[in-house]
């Protein structure tokens, strides 16, 4: 009788705290900054970065955001590509300050590229405050962003620091900001958010200032470490170049201590 009585107040405690906002965590300014390219002459390259970084990154526990984009040639028609990262809501956000995320591709043509970008992010919608309420409980937003960039023989080399310690080429494009109230909501365990949690997100939108974020020397090396490693690895790559390793044994090693640093620096990066 008493694990009977037990188990319905703690159903009606929790029906009861469904929809209601509670100050339950961190608040301030959240910032997705695209941090490479940046609208600048580039010389060809076999794999091009794109590099992100999440500032305050604390705060994305609730608001589960996606970053994706899509480039294509403007001086060629057919040249084109796109990517999503929907794989966020397994990042250590705590792990590192700023978070990067990167992606590289390969086969980007000479010519006048544009790019734009989105960022996804969940929040609570604030109507509601049961399943009798209109509507969802949470709402998924977009900001989006667009640039444009050059890749031609004689351009700069990709550069990483280089490109970020340069604030002349760095623009309000570059960063999209989302003011995190530290107000959550419960919701529906349907909705898939990280402890059945929305984060209450406030208006207007906070001014970006993507210019204040560098990658150094260890960050970049990283990277291209990570690229190297998956370039190489014999489980999944179909077109491994000549100079990798051939002990299979030593160069499975060589990815985990990879992963591994990139772990310790705090990013998540895949090749396409």
């Amino acid at each position: 009788m008493y694990s009977k009585s037990w188990t319905t107040w703690s159903l009606l405690a929790s029906l009861a705290s469904l929809g209601a906002v509670v100050d339950a965590a961190d608040s301030g300014t959240l910032e997705v900054d695209l941090l490479f390219p940046r609208n600048e002459t580039y010389a060809p390259t076999e794999w091009m970065p794109f590099v992100f970084a999440v500032r305050n990154a604390k705060l994305a526990k609730y608001l589960v955001p996606e970053i994706k984009y899509s480039g294509w040639n403007q001086s060629e028609g057919g040249n084109s590509f796109s990517f999503t990262h929907d794989n966020l809501q397994w990042a250590n956000w705590s792990s590192q300050e700023p978070y990067f995320i990167y992606n590289f591709h390969s086969d980007l043509h000479e010519g006048s590229w544009r790019l734009d970008w989105e960022t996804w992010y969940a929040n609570c919608n604030e109507d509601w405050s049961d399943f009798s309420s209109v509507g969802d409980p949470v709402y998924h937003n977009r900001t989006s962003r667009s640039i444009t960039f050059t890749i031609k023989e004689g351009g700069q080399a990709v550069d990483l620091v280089a490109a970020t310690a340069n604030d002349k080429t760095c623009s309000q494009e570059n960063g999209a900001a989302i003011n995190v109230t530290g107000k959550t909501k419960s919701i529906p365990a349907k909705e898939d958010l990280p402890d059945n949690t929305c984060a209450v997100v406030g208006s207007p939108e906070p001014t970006a200032t993507p210019c204040q974020v560098k990658v150094d020397s260890a960050a970049a090396a990283s990277m291209t470490a990570s690229l190297r490693a998956k370039l190489c690895d014999p489980l999944t790559s179909t077109n491994r170049p000549a100079d990798c390793p051939e002990d299979n044994a030593a160069q499975r090693l060589a990815v985990a201590g990879v992963a591994c640093l990139a772990a310790a620096v705090g990013m998540i990066g895949v090749l396409a």
